[in-house]
């Protein structure tokens, strides 16, 4: 039997079982559980003698949307005599749908077999739906050939409204009063259709249900027309509106990027510059110290000669006075500018005496050793300021790209001008998370104080949504949070997230804050006061 379609079949027992209905030819359990009961409201609706009622009602069954077609007629309780007692039949669709011919068709053949097999002299012959007996009517098959999808119909909602319309039922008429009907099943919970005007007259003295007649079921269509024409309206204004909005935001968000990539690459050139002008001073450096040494090589085959100190010691001073100044002059290599650095490092230049008094101390083995001392601290500071450069050209540059991140990626860096360094570290923080995991830039080296996470925990509730939380903090920290990651919202949501996740609760599609948050990252400009 099909799942996409099945019967139900229900009635009223009296004492002890009262209203029940079950599931015939066909059904999942996962779906009829959700489905609810086909019982009549009896204090406003009511079946006499001879009388019969249709209805039409939409559910949501978890994921799927149900649309049910029923049929009552009156039927007696046994041992009873209490009024508005019925036996009914119902053909339920799952996301699907037939020809509203066939349905009505096949629905009043299973009604007929279930009254003709289960009611005797009017009277309901079992104390419970399971006992029904059932026949599958025999255009059940034809349902599969012509079934299609719903359509356009809107979920399910639950209204507590019902409609009755009073109208003649025969076929031809029902079969377009519910062709209809469904564009209203948003706004009633379920409508029936009678053409009994002593039923339409209970109804409409109970007033709890809304009775109208084919006339007032036309101006129900007519009117429910006119809001979805409205509503559709509303909405592709909305995305309208929207797309424009769209342009303002690129346009924000580009020239923020074209701004911060015109940076990066003037500090790229300008560090190129430093690197080309530390390798010429380099080889001038190398040149400097080849010919000093030469010097003092013809200086000591001089006093090996002729053995006059004098002249030789004031020619060597000379000498090493001029190597002193050219070694000064090349050996300033600027320091590597950090993408996003607003001015460079300084270079510390090691000490290179030039002084006259430095040669004044004798002709001592001990002396010599330690004029020669002054210059192996120049040569060796010289060396480690060349190291120091070249490491910091590789932390910082490889191919143009930042270090930390994957080769294949083009990489914008975005960050605030005047940012220090590119994944300063968060001496604040527990949990260091490094710049490859958390794509913040600048890199977030700062936490609220206790004053201010208090002042965001005041506005920002628990059950308040993540993405609310984040507007408040956004807003409450303009300075050192929104001036620097207001194009960072996704990047900065996840990282405030993984730094408090026990202080978050996940429902449904939802991320919920649960607790005070106490570990909220922000960034600090160096030298400033806060």
């Amino acid at each position: 039997m099909s799942t996409t379609y099945f019967f139900s079949a229900f009635g009223t027992f009296g004492n002890p079982n009262g209203f029940r209905q079950s599931y015939f030819l066909g059904g999942n359990a996962d779906v009829v559980r959700h489905i609810k009961t086909f019982d009549l409201k009896t204090d406003a609706i009511k079946l006499f003698p001879g009388t019969k009622i249709y209805g039409i009602r939409k559910e949501a069954a978890g994921s799927s949307s149900l649309i049910s077609y029923a049929v009552y007629t009156f039927a007696k309780e046994q041992n009873s005599q209490r009024g508005g007692t019925f036996i009914g039949s119902s053909l339920i669709f799952v996301d699907k749908i037939a020809s509203e011919s066939l349905i009505i068709s096949v629905l009043d053949e299973f009604h007929q077999h279930l009254e003709a097999h289960n009611v005797s002299e009017g009277v309901i012959v079992t104390n419970h739906s399971d006992k029904f007996s059932v026949d599958l009517p025999k255009d059940y098959d034809k349902i599969s050939l012509n079934i299609r999808e719903l359509g356009d119909l809107s979920p399910a909602q639950i209204s507590n409204n019902y409609l009755m319309v009073y109208s003649e039922t025969h076929p031809s008429q029902l079969q377009q009063l519910f062709s209809k009907a469904t564009d209203l099943l948003n706004s009633y919970e379920m409508i029936y259709f009678t053409e009994s005007h002593e039923v339409a007259e209970f109804v409409k003295q109970k007033g709890i249900f809304k009775i109208v007649d084919l006339n007032g079921f036309e101006r129900e269509i007519q009117r429910c027309h006119e809001e979805k024409s409205k509503a559709l309206t509303c909405y592709i204004r909305d995305l309208e509106l929207e797309k424009e909005t769209l342009k303002e935001d690129r346009k924000q968000l580009l020239d923020h990027l074209e701004r911060q990539i015109a940076q990066n690459e003037k500090r790229h050139q300008e560090n190129e510059k430093n690197i080309r002008e530390s390798k010429e001073g380099i080889t001038a450096i190398n040149t400097e110290f080849d010919q000093y040494s030469g010097k003092i090589t013809e200086l000591i085959s001089t006093l090996k000669s002729d053995g006059k100190v004098e002249n030789i010691k004031k020619q060597h001073l000379e000498n090493r006075k001029k190597f002193a100044d050219k070694i000064r002059l090349n050996r300033d290599i600027g320091a590597l500018s950090a993408m996003g650095s607003s001015s460079g490092q300084r270079s510390v230049k090691p000490p290179l005496g030039n002084s006259l008094e430095d040669f004044g101390r004798g002709e001592s083995r001990e002396n010599r050793g330690s004029k020669l001392n002054g210059y192996k601290i120049a040569f060796w500071s010289l060396l480690l300021l060349l190291a120091v450069s070249a490491v910091a050209y590789i932390m910082f540059f490889d191919g143009g790209k930042m270090i930390g991140y994957p080769m294949e990626e083009n990489v914008v860096t975005v960050e605030n001008n005047n940012a220090d360094t590119v994944g300063t570290e968060n001496k604040n923080s527990e949990t260091v998370v490094e710049p490859s995991s958390v794509n913040l830039n600048p890199f977030p080296n700062a936490e609220l104080n206790e004053n201010d996470w208090r002042l965001v925990a005041k506005k920002a509730a628990s059950g308040t949504k993540i993405d609310s939380l984040i507007r408040v903090i956004y807003k409450e920290n303009p300075s050192t949070v929104n001036d620097y990651y207001k194009h960072q919202k996704k990047d900065y949501k996840n990282y405030l997230y993984s730094l408090n996740d026990k202080s978050f609760e996940i429902r449904g599609s939802d991320t919920l804050l649960r607790d005070t948050l106490k570990r909220i990252p922000n960034y600090i400009t160096p030298g400033s006061i806060h």
